[in-house]
């Protein structure tokens, strides 16, 4: 696998321990300690199991996997062949991020054909489930033609391209003519097989001998026995706490795994788990719950040490922490820990938001996208993340607003200040005035226009002077006397220029002050036109 997935070493989050044993029957097949199957009568009935969370909708039988005492636990009878298909699936969810289900199955199917006669390794062959995705990857695995290309068609598919596309661009046949292939393969019921390559095997790492005692092997044979023979398995693990050493833990972690089922409190036992020395990261993570933070953060801290593969103490830290940027940096690195977490991609987005990352975090949404195991998954996070960007936008909108608003009043007190600061030098420049005079300023002043006189005047109108944008009205009075008024604005009266033919009966008001310069004898204040009778 790690030459498929080209990566040089390959570890499953957690690690594995296969018990060869008759002890709990013989037979063809391994139990891997694990939940019930979704939709079996024993899943409905199921309690909380393990201190790992898992799949809320597994679609694969790998993600019922439960993790007790820090580990993946197989138990095999000495003639069953040990799941292979499984812990291929186990190893695709530590070191890749989703590949479309069809592909995963089909690689846990092939890889569950693994056969090795001394140093000769083949893969393929009858299959247990005879289905298009095996026969597809067993095509690509095995047929000269594709076999050299399979580790790019993977590639392909880990870059984010379709199944289709992998597939021509990994074999440079068009995809309508690998699938007739495969569903060929499917319909003449001829499974192909072929070698595989393989890395050497090294005596001291693969095949070393480590003595275990009889009281360890006992707490895993109950752990397979959860939770249908939950007093058989207290047993085990009383006997694993008194013979002491590093059993001890395990009895503890077993026994809180039975409060759990029953609902009852762990603290008691993962705390004497952790006294007695225990190496489990689920127990440290699993007793930081409701604790102050500082001690909170210190288990989840320790969790992490123990597993820095397991992303869920590092994803928890981030919760606690306050400090936006720890925040954003925590999570991501929860991403890059288990890139298949849907959770850890959408509140890396929500974080990237807050801290001003907008951009940024649209791909964390994509990511959280592609994540889901199920099309209604990707659908919800595609619909929450149009939704989160409408907020955002509109958040953003106000702020501008908000920004021009308070520019605005800014503005307007700045100018306040300065019409006060004006006003209250015009008042101490008044007052030094006062005091030079001997006197204060009048109480009542008269207004200028007051001190004009205005008058009347009816008569008629025998001549318009433009000057400019003003005029001089020419006027006789009914005493035949003549006067001559400025008219401002002569636009707005509807008179024409030079002498009027007939003349027109006006009323005029105006500011008699006369004016030598400008020959006239005042301004006009009012004008009304009169009908000639």
């Amino acid at each position: 696998m790690g030459g498929l997935l080209e990566q040089k070493e390959l570890a499953a989050a957690w690690p594995f321990r296969v018990v060869v044993t008759d002890a709990l029957g013989k037979g063809a097949n391994c139990t891997l300690v694990s939940r019930p199957a979704p939709g079996t009568p024993a899943y409905q009935s199921f309690k909380p199991f393990g201190f790992v969370s898992q799949s809320e909708e597994p679609i694969f039988q790998w993600e019922n996997a439960l993790v007790l005492h820090s580990q993946y636990t197989l138990i095999c009878p000495t003639t069953a062949k040990p799941p292979l298909g499984q812990i291929a699936g186990l190893m695709l969810d530590a070191n890749t991020v989703r590949l479309p289900p069809e592909v995963e199955s089909g690689l846990a199917q092939l890889f569950d054909t693994l056969e090795a006669n001394g140093s000769r390794v083949t893969w393929g062959g009858t299959q247990a489930h005879l289905d298009l995705a095996t026969a597809r990857m067993e095509l690509f695995a095995t047929k000269f033609e594709y076999s050299a290309s399979f580790h790019i068609f993977i590639a392909a598919l880990r870059g984010g391209s379709s199944l289709r596309s992998a597939e021509t661009n990994a074999f440079g046949r068009p995809t309508e003519e690998l699938e007739k292939e495969a569903a060929a393969i499917v319909d003449s019921n001829k499974w192909p097989s072929g070698p595989v390559s393989g890395r050497p095997l090294n005596p001291k790492r693969d095949f070393g001998e480590h003595a275990i005692s009889d009281a360890e092997i006992q707490v895993y044979l109950a752990d397979a026995k959860l939770p249908g023979d939950p007093k058989g398995a207290r047993v085990a693990f009383q006997a694993a706490i008194d013979a002491g050493g590093t059993t001890a833990p395990l009895g503890y972690e077993g026994l809180a795994q039975i409060a759990l089922l029953e609902d009852a409190d762990t603290t008691k036992y993962l705390d004497a788990a952790a006294q007695a020395g225990s190496r489990s990261a689920p127990v440290y993570f699993a007793s930081a719950e409701d604790l102050p933070t500082e001690r909170l953060i210190a288990l989840l801290k320790k969790a992490e040490t123990l597993n820095p593969r397991w992303a869920e103490p590092v994803f928890r830290q981030a919760q606690e922490t306050e400090d936006k940027g720890e925040r954003e940096a925590l999570i991501k690195k929860a991403t890059e820990i288990n890139p298949r977490e849907t959770k850890y991609w959408i509140e890396l987005a929500k974080a990237q938001i807050a801290n001003g990352h907008a951009a940024v975090a649209q791909g964390s949404w994509l990511r959280a996208e592609e994540s889901a195991a199920t099309e209604k998954g990707r659908d919800e996070i595609h619909q929450m993340r149009m939704d989160n960007e409408t907020a955002r936008l509109d958040a953003a909108e106000k702020a501008r607003r908000d920004e021009r608003n308070a520019a605005r009043r800014a503005d307007e007190q700045a100018q306040q200040s300065e019409a006060d600061r004006i006003k209250a030098a015009e008042a101490k420049a008044n007052a030094a005035l006062d005091a030079e005079a001997g006197g204060k300023a009048p109480t009542e002043v008269v207004p200028w226009n007051q001190v004009v006189p205005k008058k009347e005047l009816r008569g008629q109108l025998i001549r318009v002077e433009c000057v400019g944008k003003t005029a001089r009205l020419r006027v006789k009075d009914t005493h035949n006397r003549e006067s001559t008024l400025l008219l401002r604005n002569p636009s707005d009266s509807g008179l024409n220029c030079g002498d009027q033919k007939p003349t027109v009966p006006v009323t005029v008001t105006y500011s008699a002050q006369p004016d030598e310069a400008m020959r006239i004898d005042g301004t006009v204040l009012t004008l009304e036109t009169r009908s000639s009778r």
